[in-house]
């Protein structure tokens, strides 16, 4: 109940390089509380956390039972993982992300070693709430929080004067998560070929999309192809990922059938890479000789 006293106080064909990477977020790390703990509060049940390549922290709640008006919200951040400093009543926390639902702002806070005090910068720092009460999203960046590499932490759901049945504290009691910067997934696409094309033909077009982590994309990754003339769409031949051989890696080809009335058309088509949530597209262009 200590650490309540806090939130209760402050309301292969490599023919065309093509250089570029996709900025991209880590896997969500999900952290759970059980329901039905939270009195007239909103009822925390889950809280998955990840990290962009920029060094962004989100933070997605879960509740059970609505964030209503009259409620608040507060993520506790212990980012020198010492208990010893920051704010002893609160894990030792060391910042402190607090959302008053009833006037819809937000504030960010460090402690001061005596108090909490507004943090030097918030410029990253935001909240949003679903449009059905039952969520919460808060995001800042680790250059505002202190930089930490990995941090400790614990939220806490409010109403009211957070008296006893009024809050859900998780993980329940003294206890705290711990959540450290997560390795980030990059596509991006390194080159793209596009075939001749004569009428009553076919028409292939490729991607060589690159991970930071495993190199060339292939089997382990999807491919979506569509072309079209005008608004019609063209019939797909093939799709596959295929073998550049010599370690160039692999490609992702799509083929078209291309009509015969399609003489002197112009044609147009994007091959879409995916891995792991992530894509990557690259649009072609060609005349129907």
């Amino acid at each position: 109940m200590l650490r309540l006293i806090t939130l209760a106080a402050v309301a292969a064909m490599l023919l065309v390089l093509a250089p570029g990477a996709q900025a991209a977020n880590s896997a969500p790390q999900r952290f759970t509380d059980p329901p039905g703990d939270a009195g007239t509060a909103a009822d925390i049940t889950s809280v998955d956390v990840s990290n962009d390549d920029q060094g962004q922290y989100t933070f997605d709640v879960t509740f059970a039972t609505a964030y209503g008006d009259t409620n608040s919200f507060a993520f506790y951040l212990d980012t020198d993982q010492n208990p010893a400093t920051g704010d002893p009543n609160a894990a030792g926390a060391d910042y402190f992300f607090f959302d008053d639902h009833a006037s819809h702002s937000f504030d960010l806070l460090k402690w001061s070693g005596t108090d909490w005090a507004e943090a030097p910068s918030s410029s990253t720092a935001s909240v949003a709430i679903g449009a059905d009460n039952l969520s919460l999203t808060a995001s800042v960046n680790r250059s505002e929080i202190g930089d930490p590499a990995a941090f400790d932490f614990f939220v806490v759901s409010g109403e009211g004067d957070l008296s006893a049945g009024h809050f859900d504290d998780a993980p329940s009691g003294s206890g705290t998560w711990h959540y450290a910067l997560q390795p980030v997934l990059q596509l991006s696409v390194v080159a793209f070929h596009s075939s001749a094309v004569k009428a009553g033909g076919t028409w292939s077009v490729a991607l060589v999309g690159r991970s930071d982590t495993s190199g060339t994309v292939g089997s382990e990754g999807t491919i979506v192809c569509r072309a079209t003339v005008g608004t019609t769409k063209l019939a797909l031949v093939s799709r596959a990922f295929v073998s550049g051989g010599s370690g160039k890696g692999s490609s992702a080809i799509c083929a078209f059938k291309v009509p015969k009335k399609l003489k002197h058309k112009v044609l147009h088509a994007v091959v879409t890479v995916s891995l792991q949530g992530r894509s990557v597209s690259h649009s072609f262009t060609t005349t129907v000789k």
